[in-house]
């Protein structure tokens, strides 16, 4: 089955537009029922000096329910990122969130939601070698190193529950349901146009997502974007190939004068180092100063300083 690579930011704002299939995405990756979910402020897609496409980022506010049927509203931010990118820009739109005030509906006073962060990358980060990482609060009473099992506004406002999901390790088998969502971002199918993945399977839970990724595929506007996407990547791609052999070939370059400095100042430490050699044979044989400076090319100090 094609589908349209969800890696690609117009694809996966295409699929995370769907209300339906965005409130169970987002439910797979919490672990927990998304009941309500409502775009928060439109998607942001960062650009910098070197590339464009980068960084895309979705804010939503949900109503979300654990196992204990408890109900929570919280604001989530989902960033999703293509190629490396500095880690600050993540922390700069966190911060933004963090700011983020809403007002209840009759224009009272102000309140905070609870954060959680999404972060969907198509590279890998070398110190965390697991496709699917949770990183959880936990509430530990210090003096007796126990975990305490509270709940709190203060807590919950200044501390969030962050989710790192990395597209490039997913495991060969895929036994858990998040593994299972994101064999549909295996870049291991991706087909000759990269904005393409032709799946080899398609797990029966996610064949709606699947389905529902295919029409960019065949919308003429869609998939305009798509390609377009791709080949602004592959001269980005190209440029940043270029501007790597610039730059090694400059510091190549760097490094040949530093030695061929390296060698002259070598040949000329032993010239003088002969020549102090030869002086002091001078003036044992009785040879004047004059004469150890014509023959030898020392200064009439450097001679001085022989005896």
């Amino acid at each position: 089955m094609k589908i349209a690579n969800p890696l690609y930011d117009h694809a996966f704002k295409y699929l995370m537009s769907n209300d339906r299939l965005a409130r169970k995405v987002l439910s797979v990756i919490l672990e927990k029922e998304v009941l309500e979910l409502e775009l928060a402020q439109q998607e942001v897609v960062v650009e910098d000096q070197e590339r464009r496409f980068t960084l895309y980022r979705l804010d939503f506010r949900a109503l979300i329910r654990d196992e204990d049927g408890r109900q929570e509203a919280v604001l989530i931010e989902l960033q999703k990122s293509k190629l490396p990118t500095n880690v600050l820009r993540f922390r700069n739109y966190l911060g933004l969130s963090y700011s983020h005030r809403q007002k209840l509906p009759d224009g009272g006073r102000e309140f905070a939601l609870p954060i959680i962060s999404i972060y969907i990358l198509g590279y890998n980060i070398e110190d965390i070698p697991v496709m699917a990482a949770k990183v959880d609060r936990r509430i530990v009473d210090m003096s007796k190193h126990e975990e305490l099992h509270i709940t709190s506004d203060f807590i919950d406002l200044l501390t969030h529950t962050c989710y790192i999901l990395q597209v490039r390790r997913l495991p060969q088998k895929r036994r858990s349901r998040i593994e299972q969502f994101m064999t549909l971002f295996n870049q291991a199918w991706v087909a000759e146009e990269k904005f393409i993945l032709d799946l080899a399977e398609v797990p029966e839970e996610f064949k709606d997502v699947a389905e529902y990724l295919q029409r960019p595929l065949k919308e003429e506007e869609l998939r305009a974007k798509l390609q377009a996407e791709e080949e602004i990547e592959a001269l980005f791609a190209l440029q940043e190939a270029e501007k790597a052999e610039l730059s090694k070939r400059l510091e190549e370059e760097r490094r040949q004068k530093e030695e061929e400095r390296r060698q002259k100042e070598t040949a000329q430490a032993q010239v003088k180092e002969h020549a102090v050699k030869l002086g002091r044979l001078l003036l044992k044989s009785g040879a004047s100063i004059e004469e150890v400076m014509r023959e030898t090319g020392l200064s009439a100090e450097e001679v001085s300083g022989l005896g």
